[in-house]
């Protein structure tokens, strides 16, 4: 056997290896039971109940959950390569975003205390007009339009659910972007705001009383996950 011949296969081998190795990184495995999500759980230390899992794609999982003196929480999981790990917990929120690998969701849990039966998510931009120096003394004069894209969902009996983000939300931030952002739909811009109004069957808006009753809190680590601000509706236009 020639050494020409035990260096091809070697190579052979290696890509091999190198190939079956991606494979697995990019194959999630079977999600966690109920059991293992809980063991795999880190920041908070109440005792939790799973409500749910929710699968939002291939890489990602949402499961909503509940501490034992009723504070309704969330986790977010990321495939990682190598075992699905959570990226964000807490214990009372409003709506989040996450994102991951250009998918984005809007997601929450709130205590039924609470009374929402609708919520309004909104994409805003407020006026702005400034001059870019652009090459040797050279001004571009650029206008930024108010944006107020506005998505209502119906909240239904149950506490938690999530939807996927507004399609021409991305087109709108990736027209106006100088530089958009490959990673998802949230801009690089701080002029743009992710917002929420919540609403109770009286129409009256509602705040999250109940589901900020202790304080809320939790973890996030990576870039997956930003929060929404609540908006005040007489901001409206």
């Amino acid at each position: 056997m020639n050494k020409k011949f035990v260096v091809m296969m070697t190579s052979f081998a290696v890509l091999l290896i190198g190939a079956i190795v991606m494979y697995l990184m990019m194959t999630p495995k079977a999600f966690y039971s109920k059991d293992e999500i809980l063991d795999n759980m880190g920041a908070l230390t109440q005792e939790m109940e799973v409500q749910d899992v929710m699968q939002l794609d291939e890489k990602t999982y949402f499961v909503p959950i509940l501490s034992n003196n009723q504070a309704y929480g969330t986790s977010i999981w990321i495939w990682n390569g190598w075992r699905w790990e959570c990226v964000s917990e807490s214990n009372g929120s409003g709506p989040q975003i996450v994102v991951n690998e250009g998918n984005s969701y809007i997601y929450w849990n709130v205590h039924p205390k609470d009374e929402i039966r609708q919520w309004e998510f909104y994409l805003t931009h407020e006026r702005n007009y400034n001059v870019r120096s652009v090459g040797d003394n050279k001004q571009v004069e650029v206008y930024y339009p108010k944006i107020q894209l506005k998505q209502t969902v119906e909240l239904g009996k149950g506490s938690y659910g999530y939807i996927k983000m507004p399609s021409e939300w991305k087109e709108v931030i990736g027209s106006f972007e100088l530089y958009p952002t490959e990673t998802g739909y949230i801009p690089s811009s701080q002029s743009y705001h992710f917002q929420w109004v919540a609403y109770n069957d009286k129409e009256d808006s509602v705040r999250l009383e109940h589901t900020y009753r202790n304080g809320g809190g939790g973890t996030s680590t990576g870039n997956y996950v930003q929060y929404m601000q609540q908006l005040d509706p007489v901001e409206l236009e």
